[in-house]
């Protein structure tokens, strides 16, 4: 251990969404300045504990309900916060962009989550009490929706469950997709946190896809999900063939390249660009954009072809 770590001890109690997870991958995203090594370090030296029994083994497989007690090593270094920001709010319903690296709500981990953002948040302006209408991932950014009176829950709950809300993304993925395409299929869950392609016993799940953007290696394509499955657009992408950059899970390179340029990729290039739906009171249709934020933008920006593009997706208006 060197002067810029010390040993922490931590009890985690990941919930039934890590069902299937590797230890190793759970215990790096849940514990802030944790790196992999040291993780492996803590397993290799015996520091890990599942429901009191020592686990050496990387690939265990959480069931999700266990206690994991560990001893690890934890940087003390200083960490840059990004904090949410608010994008639409009134008395009925409130709408952020959550920054990457933040979940939506509370998982048993160590990571901030945007439903305790917003209830601090409105406990500051006198707001109601939050009330979140769907998720994205920890590593996903853009636009989330919280409801603020079970009215308002309601009226926009069936909005979702109609399919009446449009959601619109955006993703940086691999290769050369083609100018529009459609992916309909069953999704379920399957080990190690993946969503798998299935032909029966799974939940229909369907997304189009439209082209923005061709560069040297990867492109930039606008994904607009009909369902909301997990991991749906992920998925979709990596089983054609296009997964997207930084996205480890679903066969996602980890370093982009373009010329004599190239950049790792902090996370999946996956952004939550833009919500359209009606008030819940006024019946009024609301749009709501967000620009996508600078590890995005910097990945895209390692070819040169994008410049354009670039800028106008950070004004949040893309061509």
């Amino acid at each position: 251990m060197n002067a810029a770590t010390v040993q922490s001890r931590e009890t985690l109690c990941p919930g039934p969404e890590a069902a299937g997870e590797r230890l190793d991958l759970f215990l790096a995203r849940s514990l802030e300045g944790v790196s992999r090594k040291a993780v492996k370090r803590a397993l290799d030296g015996g520091q890990v504990f599942v429901d009191g029994r020592v686990v050496k083994r990387a690939s265990h497989l959480l069931a999700g309900g266990e206690t994991v007690r560990l001893t690890v090593e934890r940087s003390t270094a200083a960490e840059t916060v990004i904090e949410p920001q608010v994008v639409f709010a009134d008395e009925h319903l409130l709408a952020l962009c959550k920054p990457a690296g933040m979940e939506s709500h509370p998982t048993g981990s160590l990571r901030p989550n945007a439903l305790d953002w917003v209830c601090g948040h409105l406990d500051q302006t006198g707001g109601g009490r939050p009330i979140l209408l769907h998720r994205l991932d920890v590593d996903t950014s853009g636009l989330l929706l919280f409801a603020l009176d079970g009215g308002a829950n309601l009226a926009l709950a069936r909005q979702f469950s109609g399919r009446e809300v449009q959601k619109t993304y955006l993703a940086l993925v691999t290769g050369h997709p083609p100018v529009s395409f459609s992916v309909a299929n069953h999704l379920r869950a399957a080990a190690r946190g993946r969503t798998l392609a299935v032909r029966s016993g799974g939940q229909p799940a369907q997304t189009d896809f439209r082209l923005l953007g061709r560069g040297a290696t990867f492109s930039l394509v606008e994904a607009r999900p009909r369902t909301g499955r997990t991991h749906q657009i992920r998925a979709h992408l990596a089983g054609e063939g296009f997964p997207l950059l930084g996205d480890e899970l679903y066969g996602g390179p980890m370093l982009v390249e373009a010329g004599s340029r190239s950049l790792p990729v902090p996370r999946h290039m996956l952004h939550a660009f833009r919500l359209s739906f009606r008030h819940p009171c006024s019946a009024e249709i609301l749009t709501l954009t967000t620009p996508p934020p600078e590890d995005f933008l910097a990945v895209l920006a390692v070819d040169p072809q994008f410049q354009e593009i670039q800028r106008s997706l950070g004004s949040a208006h893309p061509a």
